[in-house]
Formats: C-alpha cells, sequence, structure tokens
C-alpha cells in the first residue's frame, strides 16, 4: 500500500512547486517589499490582483490536496522525508522557466538530498 501512495507524491510535489513558481513570477511583478503594516497595506491590492500569485494558490492547493493523500497512507517519517524531492524540482523549474543561474554547488547540494531521499526510501524495503 506504502508504494502505490508513494506515486501521490509526484503530483504533491509538482503541483507544490510549480505554485511556488508562479508565486515568484507574481512576485517578480510586483517588486519587493518591507515587511511592515504600512507596506503590506500598499502591497496587498496587488498581489490580489495578480494572476500568477492565483494560480500558484491553486498549484498550492492542489499539492496539498495530494499531500493530504500521502499522509492518509504512508507514515509521516517516510512521506516528509520524499518531499524533499521538491528541492530537485524547484530547482530545475528554476532554471528552465525563470533563467536563474544554477551553480555546480548548488546541484551537488540538491544531489546529496535527492541521495538522502533514497536511502530514506530503501529503508522502508
Amino acid at each position: 500500500m506504502i508504494d502505490n501512495a508513494l506515486w501521490l507524491l509526484i503530483p504533491a510535489i509538482l503541483f507544490s512547486t510549480t505554485g511556488e513558481l508562479f508565486f515568484k513570477m507574481g512576485m517578480n511583478r510586483i517588486g519587493g517589499f518591507e515587511f511592515s503594516g504600512r507596506a503590506l497595506g500598499a502591497v496587498l491590492p496587488r498581489v490580489l490582483r495578480n494572476l500568477f500569485i492565483w494560480l500558484g494558490f491553486v498549484g498550492f492547493g492542489l499539492g496539498a490536496l495530494f499531500w493530504l493523500a500521502v499522509l492518509s497512507r504512508v507514515p509521516l517519517s517516510i512521506a516528509y522525508p520524499i518531499l524533499a524531492l521538491s528541492y530537485f524540482v524547484v530547482v530545475i523549474e528554476a532554471r528552465l522557466f525563470l533563467r536563474e543561474r544554477v551553480t555546480w554547488r548548488r546541484m551537488l547540494g540538491v544531489t546529496i538530498i535527492v541521495i538522502g531521499v533514497v536511502i530514506v526510501g530503501l529503508s522502508e524495503a
């Protein structure tokens, strides 16, 4: 049962990371702001009118639904570490869609995380 449920992690990761990608795209258009009551009051209307932010919430919400399905079937100590594969997906999405620079050190760090995920996954076998 765990093996089948872990397949639900794929859409959970893809929806969540794509939601984050849309959040970033939206905030790139809005720009930076100070985290204070006054600044939030000024930027909040722009955030609420931004299509990319709304798409981010949709992606994040769909990812959460798949994540809940996983949690209903898999021990958290297995599922959560595997969710760390999202680090790899985010780096790839950021490179492809945002044209972010990805250094070999960043990829090495992500690779180490993926190796840890594989070890955790094999621990259940």
